[in-house]
């Protein structure tokens, strides 16, 4: 679901060797390694089997008790795990169900699973949801039955991409009201201004014929095309957003 950048990207085997900070009365830090491998025996158990994954580590900073600075090497994930589709489930044709995963190590945000789908022609990514395991990593966290739980409401979230894609799929948009929806959605933050341009070139002219149908869904991909060259912390709020502008949209 995420795009990541090629400098940031790790294998799965790197994560085993980035510390993870002492925990205190109040924080205890997940190990990225055991968020994955825990997430990977938990989806399996669900039925889900593991197409393509990909992981990406950037640099953060904790700050002591006394306020002083630590430089922390790889101090949060950002990981996308691609699956089959799930015989039984429906889901859009060229899709695929795909789960990402966010964790830090410097308090910058919650572990969390981003549920979504994968296109496959153009490999951008969709999210639909996400479920925060812990808005903080407190003490008690009990890491198994936290992606347990993550992981009942991602599957559910499978049937509900589904309708959206549906929906946004039966939605037709004029030149006019796809260029208002673009503008929104920069508004909201899901790109940059400068992106707003190209966006409605991509819309107008795509380069996929799949996408050459002048509606919502043929929309999305022109905007997620663009994001693909955000950070992977961005492309996440940038996500958010726009599924903001566009169901608002469809509402």
């Amino acid at each position: 679901m995420l795009m990541l950048r090629k400098g940031s990207e790790v294998s799965r085997d790197r994560l085993r060797d980035i510390q993870t900070p002492e925990p205190t009365d109040s924080w205890c830090p997940v190990s990225h390694f055991d968020v994955v491998n825990t997430l990977t025996d938990r989806a399996a158990a669900c039925g889900l089997k593991i197409r393509n994954e990909r992981f990406a580590v950037v640099d953060g900073t904790l700050h002591t008790p006394f306020g002083e600075p630590t430089r922390l090497p790889g101090a949060r994930l950002f990981a996308a795990m691609d699956f089959d589709p799930i015989p039984g489930m429906p889901f859009p044709e060229g899709c695929t169900p795909s789960a990402g995963i966010r964790n830090s190590h410097d308090k910058t945000f919650a572990l969390s699973i981003l549920s979504g789908a994968r296109v496959f022609i153009c490999e951008n990514g969709v999210l639909s949801a996400e479920h925060v395991i812990s808005r903080k990593h407190t003490s008690g966290i009990d890491l198994l039955e936290s992606i347990d739980n993550a992981l009942n409401a991602f599957m559910a979230s499978i049937t509900g991409f589904n309708e959206m894609f549906q929906r946004l799929n039966a939605r037709r948009l004029n030149r006019t009201k796809a260029h208002s929806l673009v503008v929104e959605a920069a508004r909201a933050g899901a790109f940059a201004s400068d992106a707003i341009l190209p966006i409605v070139a991509e819309f107008e002219n795509p380069q996929h014929d799949a996408f050459k149908e002048r509606n919502a869904w043929s929309l999305y991909n022109a905007c997620t095309e663009r994001m693909k060259a955000q950070s992977p912390g961005r492309q996440v709020d940038g996500y958010k957003a726009l599924n903001q502008v566009l169901v608002a949209e469809l509402n």
